[in-house]
């Protein structure tokens, strides 16, 4: 089975069944879908050779879905890109040929088309493809660096499907088809999954607007509540955010109890976070058992670990100075909170590697994650030289082996993630991850909490911290309350990560640069520290 026949099938089995909803616009069944990915199929045929490149520019659009599945019928390759430059730039750098979009976001003259405008052509077949071929070019957020294709083929596709399948069925056993609420961006990887895993299911998928969620996080929950959502996924300050703006009058009169699994991923999984929104949206019946924080990237199509068979997310304690100097040893008593990204998927192989040496680390050893298995895509687009693809482990098993760019370990057959690799600090011996001082700066006073920081590396050997945080408040601050700010500032991360901050910069909200899925653009946000806030 291919992706195309994924959809032949929903339309033969269950044509009337509701396939995606969204906001304002017409509900569309499978047979709909269908036929609409039949129209986009014989419009690009026209315009296009298998193997090209179509970008597809959408947003939480129903008809998003035949877009994508009429590329492929057409034996193209979809590029889902983000609005506005990224966006372009993505599509300029993916070479694509035309444009598929919504009536919203036409401006592309001949180049552009839209699904109402697609004509029916009559195209009785998809084009011949094998597994091998090209399904997608999907652009990562460009956390550390410029955004990459990552070239993922439908076969790549196929065995992801098979493991989020079976990730599904060890956290919620009694999801039979999936009704899946999403207000992730299409373009995003994992927006794009929960997208295809309710046509797997042969489910349905209803889509949120991003913006719409982060002015009103409620129309989340209340969306899950009013369908009977059970599959959901969201970064981890998108949980926060809920548990503090949603009152708990609103919380009480929600029905959670459809929820299922609860993937938590994309930035690092915070324990404080899972037991806030436990605790927040109880009466409303939520169960902390459907609570999933999972590990992923786009190089892996998109799911790697978060198996888990039974009972809540597992929350360890480890020694935090012998986490800083690469071992993991617990000490349940008084370490910090680590949360398992769970179990790695079943026919994938993931292994901790000394990044230097390519030496694989002991038990308990701290390393960057290398990744073998069918779901780990060809490379990127336009890009031979790179490294991280075709990895040897020294004196291993002479597989080729995929190199995350992130750190962790692995504690009892579950992966733990610690931080992204490029952006380790090293500190008198020691290796601090940035997400973590972020985090306790994020709570250490009033006028920061909610709102974002960036930590990083400053002074003649780059062996300090230099933070830029987000205030509640108009600037400039009185000299009195800024004095404040930045002791609470020093004093929390000098005792909880023994590190000097040597400057403090206090911006707007909104001044951090992110990328289009929330993660802190670190090197872009240096330049906040050649400005004052006054």
């Amino acid at each position: 089975m291919d992706l195309v026949q994924l959809l032949r099938r929903n339309a033969a089995d269950h044509p009337d069944r509701i396939a995606v909803r969204a906001a304002g616009q017409p509900e569309l069944t499978w047979s709909q879908v269908d036929s609409r990915a039949q129209a986009v199929a014989g419009s690009l045929a026209k315009f296009t050779a298998p193997g090209d490149r179509v970008a597809l520019l959408f947003g939480a659009d129903a008809d998003f879905v035949p877009a994508l599945f009429g590329c492929w019928y057409a034996g193209v390759v979809a590029v889902p890109i983000a609005p506005g430059r990224t966006g372009r730039r993505a599509a300029e750098h993916s070479g694509a040929t035309m444009i598929v979009t919504s009536d919203q976001l036409v401006g592309f003259g001949d180049r552009g088309i839209t699904v109402d405008q697609a004509v029916e052509t009559g195209l009785t077949s998809a084009a011949d493809r094998a597994g091998h071929e090209l399904a997608l070019v999907q652009y990562t957020s460009g956390s550390t660096g410029a955004p990459k294709g990552v070239l993922v083929s439908h076969d790549n596709y196929l065995h992801n499907l098979r493991m989020l399948d079976e990730f599904v069925r060890s956290v919620g056993p009694r999801v039979e088809t999936a009704q899946v609420v999403s207000w992730l961006p299409v373009f995003h990887d994992m927006g794009l999954a929960l997208l295809l895993f309710a046509a797997w299911r042969a489910g349905t998928a209803t889509m949120i607007s991003p913006l719409h969620f982060l002015k009103d996080p409620g129309v989340w929950l209340r969306t899950i509540s009013e369908t009977g959502g059970q599959i959901t996924a969201a970064p981890n300050f998108a949980f926060d955010l809920c548990a503090r703006r949603v009152s708990q009058q609103e919380a009480a009169g929600l029905d959670l109890r459809s929820m299922a699994v609860v993937l938590n991923a994309a930035e690092p999984v915070r324990a404080e976070t899972l037991t806030r929104f436990t605790e927040h949206f109880r009466l409303a019946g939520f169960d902390p058992d459907a609570l999933a924080p999972c590990f992923g990237m786009a190089e892996a199509t998109v799911f790697v670990s978060g198996l888990r068979y039974g009972g809540p997310p597992r929350v360890v304690r480890f020694d935090r100075r012998a986490l800083q100097t690469g071992a993991a040893v617990e000490q349940p008593d008084t370490g910090p909170e680590v949360v398992s990204c769970g179990i790695v998927a079943p026919g994938l192989t993931a292994r901790i590697v000394d990044p230097a040496t390519h030496v694989e680390r002991g038990p308990g050893g701290i390393g960057e994650i290398w990744l073998h298995g069918p779901n780990v895509a060809r490379g990127y687009e336009k890009d031979d030289t790179t490294t991280v693809y075709g990895a040897r482990i020294s004196g291993f098993d002479g597989q080729d082996y995929f190199r995350t760019g992130d750190l962790g370990f692995l504690h009892h057959g579950e992966l733990f993630v610690t931080g992204r690799l490029a952006d380790v600090i090293e500190v008198d011996g020691r290796f601090l991850h940035p997400e973590d001082v972020e985090f306790t700066i994020e709570g250490c006073h009033p006028a920061l909490r909610g709102r974002r920081c960036a930590v990083v590396p400053n002074g003649p050997a780059l062996d300090r911290l230099a933070v830029a945080a987000e205030v509640r408040l108009a600037l400039p601050v009185d000299a009195v309350l800024r004095a404040e700010i930045e002791s609470a500032i020093r004093s929390a991360v000098r005792d909880r990560h023994d590190v000097e901050i040597t400057e403090i910069v206090l911006v707007p909200t909104g001044s951090i640069p992110v990328t289009t899925s929330g993660k802190v653009r670190r090197l872009r946000a240096r330049a906040l520290f050649a400005a004052t806030d006054g």
